[in-house]
């Protein structure tokens, strides 16, 4: 109450109250894409940063470079259905193999390690990604299965 006292009284005693200049916002610029963002992706997420997963106490040592192939091949991962069923999964809702590794679900889950070197290791050889879906989808899927082949990616 006081100084709202102080307040009417300068103005009514006719002081000049001036207040700090406004200061202009900081411009927003989008911030720059990740390195491992992939345009044509359906995954829009970030692939977490491999060396989270370094302490080879706590996590298996395929485990970090599992992360590094996502970021180094996300549009490759994401072409690929993960067959540890997270894509059909109430709780997960994964849409690619490539979501796995947005979070830390790929570093408990041997199944989305396994295909994510695989898949390097196809694409270190020179394979086409088309190729490399159909031979991880051939060593991966699981008996009923449908094929995620062909499914316009």
């Amino acid at each position: 109450m006081r100084a709202r006292s102080f307040v009417v009284a300068a103005l009514l005693a006719g002081s000049v109250v001036t207040a700090a200049p406004a200061r202009k916002p900081a411009s927003k610029k989008a911030p720059p894409p990740a390195a491992d963002s992939c345009a044509t992706c359906l995954e829009r997420g970030a692939v977490l940063d491999p060396s989270l997963f370094a302490d080879t106490r706590i996590y298996e040592p395929e485990v970090g470079p599992a992360y590094e192939i996502a970021r180094k091949y996300p549009a490759t991962l994401d072409r690929l259905h993960c067959f540890c069923e997270c894509q059909e999964s109430m709780m997960h809702r994964h849409k690619t193999l490539l979501t796995c590794f947005t979070s830390e679900h790929a570093a408990g889950c041997g199944i989305c390690q396994r295909e994510a070197i695989l898949a390097a290791r196809l694409k270190d050889q020179g394979l086409a990604d088309e190729q490399i879906e159909l031979t991880v989808e051939s060593a991966a899927k699981t008996d009923g299965h449908p094929p995620t082949f062909g499914r316009g990616l």
